[in-house]
């Protein structure tokens, strides 16, 4: 004889756990697409790849390369 027994939970009711998870697909379903929303922003940001990210040119840059000029080429 258990005195402190305490008592099984209900199980519980399957309608409650397909709208629960009906939920949580939806939710799943807006994250993805702010992802998809975030990614598309940072491309057309960067402007696909384009972005001033070109190594200058050693000769007509303005910064540096000047030492390596050479007048009689």
């Amino acid at each position: 004889m258990c005195v402190f027994r305490t008592p099984s939970p209900p199980p519980p009711d399957p309608d409650i756990e397909i709208e629960r998870e009906n939920q949580e697909q939806e939710e799943e379903a807006k994250r993805e697409e702010a992802k998809q929303d975030r990614l598309e922003d940072t491309v057309q940001r960067v402007g696909g790849g384009s972005g001033g990210t070109t190594v200058p040119s050693l000769l007509t840059s303005t910064r540096g390369g000047i030492g390596y000029y050479d007048e009689t080429l």
